[in-house]
């Protein structure tokens, strides 16, 4: 079991503009009425810098400095977990449908933003960290393969990690072929058990061959992006988080296995 505190939360995805206005909906006391997810342009990027980042950089930088500013932490001392199951859905798309071209002209800006980790450079950049940065992808496995490494990452070096999790939709047709739903960020400043701040205390373990089922949101509206955004598996524990309530989760992780997640109220 590993253990460890949520000190800070960032969110955003449709209907979730920011997770001080989304706590609300996601304890069950407001309606939950989903809209277009657009994320702010990147603070702390030049100008040049921030026309050429992508929007799905631009929700991860996003949610990433909500929930530093949630912590009330230093960016520039967090280490940082990515989680990124397909990387830039639009990118690829583009960049593909030009190879398949006589010319094969890729886009200078879209081969820059095609690279796994390019959030975690944009994030490097506009926070002034030196600090590690790890960049995940597991398919639909993301969020709790992130969150585990992260986690571990808090326990075996008793100090801060930043967790960063995002996914954002394909163009056609592959969006056809994997369909992501919506554009959906999530980030925690996680702190060590022991930190005497927080919102929530966490535990995770990992069950390689899991008999239990699943937790699903308990908010109806978002359960059909629960179901296929990577990212969006967050969203059963940010809604245990918002409660403020004792909650025994499970993820699904693997083929047979699931993460079981126990929160607990700071």
């Amino acid at each position: 079991m590993i253990e460890a505190r949520i000190a800070g939360v960032g969110l955003l995805g449709p209907g979730l503009s920011g997770w001080s206005a989304a706590r609300d909906v996601l304890a069950g006391n407001a309606e939950y009425e989903p809209s277009s997810v657009e994320a702010p342009a990147p603070e702390g990027l030049s100008p040049r810098e921030r026309r050429r980042t992508s929007p799905a950089v631009r929700l991860a930088l996003a949610v990433a400095q909500e929930a530093v500013d949630d912590a009330k932490d230093d960016a520039k001392g967090l280490p940082v977990v990515f989680g990124w199951a397909h990387g830039d859905g639009p990118v690829v798309q583009r960049i593909l449908e030009e190879l398949a071209t006589p010319e094969r002209y890729v886009s200078p800006t879209d081969f820059h933003n095609s690279v796994h980790n390019v959030a975690v450079g944009y994030w490097s950049i506009a926070s002034g960290s030196h600090q590690s940065c790890s960049s995940i992808a597991a398919a639909g496995d993301t969020f709790p393969a992130s969150l585990l490494k992260a986690l571990a990452q808090v326990q075996c070096e008793s100090r801060r990690v930043l967790l960063v999790v995002c996914e954002v939709p394909f163009l056609e047709p592959l969006d056809a072929v994997s369909p992501v739903g919506a554009p959906f960020g999530v980030a925690l400043d996680l702190a060590p058990a022991d930190d005497s701040d927080g919102v929530a205390r966490l535990s995770a373990t990992f069950e390689p061959h899991a008999t239990g089922a699943v937790t699903p949101p308990k908010t109806d509206g978002l359960r059909p992006l629960w179901g296929v955004n990577p990212a969006a598996r967050a969203i059963p524990l940010l809604e245990a988080i918002a409660r403020g309530d004792a909650a025994e989760l499970r993820i699904p992780y693997g083929p047979h296995g699931q993460l079981a997640l126990s929160v607990l109220p700071c």
